[in-house]
């Protein structure tokens, strides 16, 4: 029997099989072999963890399935309030369920949209007005295989793909951006890509995508400056909806789940996280791994509170 791991961190038996095979239309593979480090040695975790992202507000996108959702209670689960946006409202009301009682505010919008952009911005300004963090995880895949050349690729769907991946972000953001402005230490994550940081071929309006959002990132990492922290995060193959969909022969138990992949996002969430603004990030080494070691508890929680008093 699997011992049970803690929020955020797959059980201690769980083992994955490096890829060593090419496979054209697999990000994780290329010539020169896996592209994503090994898990590094388990770390024991400090003894009280459940209150690590303790009143911080943190808006996650695509959050009613895949790496979305799991970020959603993960974050929730460590005592964040987070507001879970996505498309599907009757998926969001499950996630909610699952999490702590009253620490998941689901909002049912279409970000590439106007009208849903401005839905999402309306509900964080009925709940306190600032956010602290905003993760971009929602995403469209388009057509990928031999199919999916440049020079034939549908017009359509590298619109869509194109208005869901990077107008979606960007657009959103300035809804946001005057919320981040009012949080500690506010932070935006995005959810890049093996083929956002080198192309291949087949995977067409995605690569391109993720590639844009990566340039996005990096400019807004220069424009903040002190004033916030930006990163983006390659997660590597994972057991996804999204995943099957692009390599439909692929057997999922040889991949990691969502939730094993959530201690790099549960580490840049907290607003004393190390890791550089501008920084792009690798999950897959941090499956496994304490995503507090070295942190202290957030001000909310810790000294500041104190101080406040005072």
């Amino acid at each position: 029997m699997e011992a049970p791991g803690r929020a955020g961190c797959p059980p201690r038996t769980a083992v994955l099989p490096l890829r060593a095979t090419l496979d054209p239309f697999d990000p994780l593979s290329t010539p020169f072999g896996p592209t994503f480090a090994p898990p590094l040695p388990r770390q024991e975790a400090p003894v009280n963890l459940a209150g690590m992202l303790e009143g911080r507000r943190i808006l996650v996108t695509g959050g009613s399935s895949g790496i979305g959702r799991a970020l959603v209670l993960a974050y929730a689960a460590h005592g964040a309030e987070v507001f879970a946006v996505a498309r599907n409202a009757e998926a969001l009301r499950l996630v909610a369920a699952a999490a702590p009682a009253g620490r998941v505010a689901p909002v049912a919008a279409d970000l590439a949209s106007d009208s849903g952009r401005r839905e999402v911005a309306t509900e964080v300004a009925h709940i306190g007005g600032a956010l602290d963090v905003v993760v971009h995880a929602a995403g469209a895949l388009g057509p990928v295989g031999p199919g999916a050349r440049l020079e034939s690729y549908p017009a359509a769907e590298w619109q869509r793909v194109r208005e869901i991946n990077l107008d979606a972000v960007h657009f959103l953001h300035q809804r946001l951006a005057g919320f981040l402005e009012r949080g500690h230490r506010p932070a935006v994550i995005g959810v890049s890509s093996t083929v956002g940081r080198r192309g291949r071929a087949g995977w067409g309006m995605y690569a391109v995508s993720k590639h844009a959002l990566e340039g996005w990132l990096q400019v807004l990492a220069d424009e903040w400056g002190e004033r916030g922290r930006v990163y983006s995060v390659n997660p590597g193959a994972t057991r996804t909806p999204m995943r099957a969909a692009a390599v439909p022969g692929e057997d999922p138990a040889t991949l990691p789940r969502p939730e094993d992949i959530t201690p790099l996002f549960l580490r840049l969430a907290h607003p004393a996280a190390p890791e550089p603004s501008g920084s792009q990030l690798e999950a897959r080494p941090w499956i496994g791994r304490d995503p507090w070691d070295g942190l202290g508890p957030p001000p909310s929680v810790g000294a500041s509170s104190e101080k406040e008093e005072k």
